[in-house]
């Protein structure tokens, strides 16, 4: 009876550290981007191209083919990746902050719709430069603005859904149904955080 006392003790406590760690760490989590979007929020975000831009080669009713692009806002390109998925539609989940003046959208996961729930092709490093989201490598950014995007990005990569708890941060699926060959489109950003494609 004792041991069984002591065992239920245990998992009791077990459970409750486990809790409080994870409330700290999200009532964290929300400090420090609440504190990244106050300070964003005083800054002129008027950003409209995410630098992200989708060709399509073919389309049927059982493949799609595609390649997605990241380019710098200077028109460099960052990264490419070219491939064909079985279905008729491409999925483009991004993580979308909004502010004041705009939005900083971080494209996440691209994947059809006859991709398994969860999967597909993770975005993130195909966009990093030695830590930083190359889509967002404008010349006019402070160093101060850059640090504070380089944050959001950091806690995107660490965890996209967890963001799901914060109100200012969104994660937001646009799709690509019937579109043309060889035809590029842009993913564009408006300033109320709606994002959309549009013929490049």
């Amino acid at each position: 009876m004792l041991k069984r006392k002591k065992r239920v003790l245990i998992i009791f406590l077990s459970v409750s550290l486990l809790f409080f760690l994870i409330f700290g760490l999200t009532d964290f989590y929300n400090y420090k981007l609440g504190s990244i979007k106050q300070k964003l929020s005083k800054t002129n975000l008027s950003i409209y191209n995410t630098g992200t831009v989708i060709k399509t080669f073919g389309q049927n009713t059982e493949t799609v083919s595609a390649v997605i692009s990241f380019f710098t806002p200077r028109g460099d390109l960052i990264n490419s990746y070219e491939r064909a998925w079985q279905g008729w539609e491409l999925n483009l989940e991004c993580i979308v902050f909004t502010f004041e003046s705009g939005s900083i959208v971080f494209p996440y996961r691209l994947f059809s719709n006859e991709s398994k729930y969860g999967t597909g092709v993770k975005l993130f490093d195909y966009y990093n430069l030695k830590g930083y989201p190359a889509i967002y490598d404008y010349s006019f950014f402070s160093k101060e603005e850059r640090e504070l995007i380089k944050g959001l990005y950091e806690y995107a990569v660490f965890s996209p859904y967890l963001l799901k708890v914060f109100s200012y941060a969104r994660i937001k699926t646009v799709s690509l149904r019937n579109f043309k060959p060889d035809t590029e489109y842009l993913l564009y950003a408006g300033s109320d955080g709606e994002i959309k494609f549009i013929k490049n």
